[in-house]
């Protein structure tokens, strides 16, 4: 309980002059701290990631896309959508867990073994980028996220300006079909309906 202790301590304490903070740790470690944690925090590669409150506009996205995803599948009961403290696994390599802006399980949860927070079988997931995890969303969380066989689409958004990216699962094994959206008329699909740029950026003031 100490070690726990000393990493929230050392967390928190860094985090007054970083954006994004890691730290090694182990798996035990990571998964004891985040039940107390007061922000999100990840794992990959054996290292604790966080950041601090996320930005306005970022949170009121990530409101926007959860009414969404809640008045698309108001009529199908096998939906379920989620906001950001619920965890994702990724069992392949290491194992690593992640906190998506917002996740939509298809059918019942599959949870990580004595758990009821950390799920394994995500159908659709969506993270909006900031500068301080732009790269970790892309680079590291990405290609991971694809190793989850249940996944079908992944969307990133940009909050500073008008941009997203969807990765929609094909029938073709490791094969995504990639596109981006720039324009507030544009629409992309999920889960097969049609979902306009203007719709998830509603009320986004743009710096």
């Amino acid at each position: 309980m100490v070690i726990i202790q000393d990493l929230r301590t050392e967390l928190l304490e860094r985090l007054k002059t970083e954006e994004l903070v890691r730290v090694p740790a182990s798996e035990a470690d990571y998964l004891a701290l985040a039940q107390h944690f007061p922000f999100k925090v990840e794992y990959h590669q054996s290292e604790i990631y966080t950041m601090g409150l996320a930005s306005f506009y970022h949170e009121l996205i990530a409101a926007m896309f959860t009414t969404i995803l809640n008045n698309l599948f108001m009529d199908k009961d096998d939906y379920i959508v989620l906001g950001s403290n619920s965890g994702v696994q990724i069992p392949k390599f290491e194992g690593s867990y992640f906190m998506p802006d917002v996740t939509v399980v298809k059918g019942e949860p599959i949870f990580k073994p004595n758990s009821t927070a950390i799920i394994t079988n995500p159908y659709l997931i969506v993270e909006i980028l900031s500068p301080a995890t732009d790269k970790f969303d892309k680079e590291s969380k990405l290609p991971e996220y694809k190793h989850l066989q249940s996944l079908q689409q992944i969307i990133m958004v940009n909050p500073r300006r008008v941009g997203i990216t969807s990765y929609i699962r094909t029938e073709q094994p490791n094969t995504w079909l990639n596109q981006d959206f720039y324009d507030l008329e544009e629409s992309l699909l999920i889960d097969g309906q049609p979902v306009t740029l203007a719709s998830i950026y509603k009320k986004v003031k743009f710096e």
